[in-house]
């Protein structure tokens, strides 16, 4: 059966009557506010802290598995990471084969026009030789 508050104040009176108010003021104190249904035992206790340990267990768990994946994906970047060094170098080299051609290709049409303008010139000296 569980207690109203109207059992309650009712317990209280019949309580001073027999017991006097000191002592049913006390016993009353002693009570629980709403049933002692709602008190939880020791053992209970226990039991859902044995619980809420064995789920905090799980979750660390949970946090150590996706420490390792973090741990694995960090050396996957790392791996890529040198990849990327190696492939800047490769670039540098390319950038210094480009600058030799270029100036292969300046020397060779500098080369190219020279020869060009001593022909041009031999032709007009023979054209007017012959006038």
């Amino acid at each position: 059966m569980t207690m109203t508050d109207a059992r309650r104040t009712e317990m209280h009176i019949g309580l001073r009557e027999s017991l006097g108010p000191r002592v049913a003021d006390s016993l009353m104190e002693h009570l629980p506010p709403s049933g002692w249904d709602d008190v939880a035992r020791q053992s209970e206790m226990i039991l859902r802290f044995e619980m809420i340990d064995r789920r905090f267990d799980e979750v660390d768990r949970r946090f150590e598995e996706i420490d390792r994946r973090f741990n694995g994906i960090d050396q996957r970047f790392e791996g890529i990471g040198q990849r990327f060094e190696g492939v800047d170098k490769r670039f540098v080299g390319v950038d210094k084969r480009f600058d030799a051609i270029d100036s292969r290709i300046r020397f060779m049409i500098g080369t190219t026009l020279t020869i060009g303008l001593a022909m041009f010139g031999l032709q007009v000296q023979i054209l007017l030789s012959l006038r």
